[in-house]
């Protein structure tokens, strides 16, 4: 099942980036922490926020 990950600013509320996530190819159920943990690589292997800034990020599963 394909997903939107939203990733914002903790300190502005402002929206940094959403990032599609699909994990259909898994053959289990899959949990929001699964989704949360694919957002972050792709968000930090895209450029959108570097491993530093994590704590400074949220991550919203619409």
């Amino acid at each position: 099942m394909q997903r939107t990950v939203t990733v914002i600013e903790k300190t502005t509320g402002r929206v940094i980036g959403a990032l599609p996530i699909d994990l259909s190819n898994q053959h289990h159920q899959v949990s929001d922490d699964q989704y949360f943990d694919k957002a972050f690589e792709a968000a930090v292997d895209s450029g959108l926020i570097t491993k530093a800034e994590a704590h400074a990020v949220e991550f919203r599963l619409e």
